[in-house]
């Protein structure tokens, strides 16, 4: 084996673009103070508003990017059979010995995963009603009962399943 033929074979790959990077980056920061505005309660929510909706802003994004962005930014570079996923999750790589660039099967479901979560939490959010001084933009349009379940997701489950996402 020649070290030298190796290293030159090897070559860099840009895999997220810059929209995407810039995506995760506003993603993460939003997320981040969206928890903290929301532990933080009082005028602070006001801050977890405007979060949330730069979040529900950076989601539609990433929803239009997933499809019509660059090669590494769609989600069809990163959707997995179930025989995939299962075949990584033994360690077995294929024939080619190793997986694409970008996300791994697991780390592709993670994804998912979290967008979905973070879709349905910024949603609740839209519509919830803390019952002392702050509603959604959209409380207005969804009954009282809906609205009352759409909170309780968000203050409770939501926000968890959000959290231990990230941790993730």
């Amino acid at each position: 084996m020649n070290i030298d033929n190796d290293a030159a074979a090897v070559r860099l790959v840009r895999v997220w673009d810059l929209p995407t990077r810039v995506f995760h980056w506003l993603l993460a920061a939003s997320v981040v103070g969206s928890v903290v505005t929301a532990k933080i309660g009082g005028n602070a929510l006001n801050w977890h508003m405007r979060l949330g909706l730069l979040a529900l802003a950076l989601l539609v994004f990433r929803l239009v990017w997933g499809f019509v962005g660059g090669h590494w930014s769609r989600f069809a570079s990163f959707i997995y059979s179930p025989r995939r996923v299962w075949a990584y999750l033994r360690g077995d790589a294929g024939p080619d010995g190793r997986f694409d660039v970008g996300h791994s099967p697991l780390g592709a479901l993670s994804v998912f995963a979290l967008l979905l979560v973070l879709i349905v939490q910024v949603a609740t959010g839209l519509v919830a009603d803390d019952e002392i001084a702050t509603t959604g933009p959209l409380y207005r349009f969804v009954e009282s009962a809906v609205s009352a379940k759409a909170t309780t997701w968000h203050k409770a489950v939501g926000q968890y399943l959000v959290i231990a996402l990230v941790v993730l």
